[in-house]
């Protein structure tokens, strides 16, 4: 039997029973489509998140408080906070670097004329926006002699001035942050997110002030600093400098033995892509579940074609079919069904890879679409192997029937 024949003689079949073809195949079209959009959501939120790395430059260095090793985790609320302004005054003095900003963040209510919000509020010093650039809008910055001091003054994010005043002009309007009241002396202009935060909600208030008035602490959140030269020398360097200020017996540079972790940008893209790529996976080995689920299916269904086509096995093999012909039309079948699905599935899994980000970038700016087309590469080889594999079974079977046997079957 031709190739020709073999197809004609499948297609026929699959069309004598279109419903039990379609919910055959609806097991494999939800496999596809659930591991396009898994991949093109993994991808999609890994491309998000290092697009907000990236946009912090490059030779950006992070001080945080806990272990400076690898495998230490991620920061923990129970983690001793160790990080001062002592800290920060030998970095400027001693370290590599051109800038280097203290930054304690916390979340508390803001209020004015009667309206309040929940928000991230900021301490910060004169070097904030050298690292972390911004332009303001209106009014000014915090300067060296607010920090020094502890001045009540506040700078706005754009969102959250309008939140409070709307369309009037907040400078030198009285705001309160927590329990403590501030003069509003500038709003930055729209500066979008950064993991996930929205800057433009954000009120920023001098470091020193927000530790005294508002949270009562001594501690910094982390230290950010630009450094100068090569970044891995650089981050050497800062912690020589800490372990000097913090009094820690490393000569050996042990970094399990730090009470701080020094980070760069590239740190940050390295963890992020390996993490992304090992939840895209994660995601795509659940949805391949899918597809397993599919394949069962799909044999299911053959072996119960093959029962019901006993007879016509039996006059198929009287007349000089053999049982190699019968085993490709069998296979055949399930290919074609498992193909036809694949690509039902890939037209499922990109209209829903689009919607996707027609929701998510509705809440997430800068969300880009990404469908690898390898993804759909990979649906087309999965559906042809998943037919071959779940269909080899049935068809044996029905190829290995005695047509005498078959031919006496009711």
């Amino acid at each position: 039997m031709f190739i020709k024949d073999l197809l004609i003689a499948s297609s026929e079949s699959i069309r004598r029973n279109t419903s039990r073809s379609l919910l055959t195949m609806f097991g494999i079209i939800i496999g596809i489509a659930a591991v396009i959009l898994m991949l093109s959501i993994g991808q999609g939120a890994q491309g998000y998140v290092l697009s907000q790395v990236a946009d912090l430059g490059s030779d950006q260095i992070f001080i945080q408080a806990g272990s400076g090793a690898s495998d230490s985790g991620p920061p923990s609320p129970f983690t001793e906070q160790t990080l001062t302004l002592e800290d920060v005054k030998a970095l400027r003095k001693r370290g590599p670097f051109s800038f280097v900003s203290a930054i304690l963040n916390s979340n508390t209510t803001v209020g004015a004329e009667e309206k309040s919000f929940f928000t991230n509020i900021v301490g910060a010093d004169e070097y904030q926006t050298e690292v972390f650039p911004a332009t303001l809008s209106s009014g000014r910055f915090i300067d060296a002699s607010d920090v020094t001091a502890y001045s009540n003054v506040a700078i706005l994010g754009i969102d959250i001035s309008s939140d409070l005043f709307g369309d009037q002009d907040p400078i030198g309007r009285k705001i309160t942050v927590g329990k403590a009241r501030f003069t509003v002396v500038g709003v930055l202009e729209r500066q979008g997110t950064r993991f996930f935060q929205n800057l433009d909600k954000q009120v920023y208030i001098p470091v020193t002030t927000m530790q005294r008035e508002v949270l009562g602490v001594t501690y910094l959140s982390y230290i950010a600093g630009r450094a100068v030269g090569d970044l891995e020398s650089a981050a050497d360097e800062t912690r020589y400098i800490l372990r000097d200020m913090h009094k820690l017996d490393n000569a050996a540079g042990d970094l399990a033995k730090d009470d701080f972790n020094v980070s760069s940008q590239g740190d940050a893209v390295k963890t992020i892509g390996a993490v992304g790529t090992a939840l895209t996976l994660l995601l795509t080995a659940i949805a391949a579940i899918s597809l397993v689920v599919g394949g069962i299916g799909i044999m299911n269904i053959m072996l119960v074609s093959v029962t019901e086509r006993t007879r016509e096995i039996g006059l198929r093999k009287a007349i000089g079919a053999t049982e190699q012909e019968v085993l490709r039309q069998f296979l055949v079948e399930a290919v074609l069904l498992t193909v036809t699905g694949g690509i039902i599935g890939v037209i499922v899994g990109v209209t829903l890879s689009l919607l996707s980000y027609l929701l998510i970038s509705s809440f997430v700016e800068g969300w880009a679409l990404i469908i690898p087309p390898m993804a759909i590469v990979l649906s087309f080889g999965v559906s042809t192997v998943v037919g071959l594999v779940f269909g080899i079974y049935p068809a044996r079977r029905a190829a290995r029937l005695d047509p005498i046997e078959a031919l006496r079957y009711e």
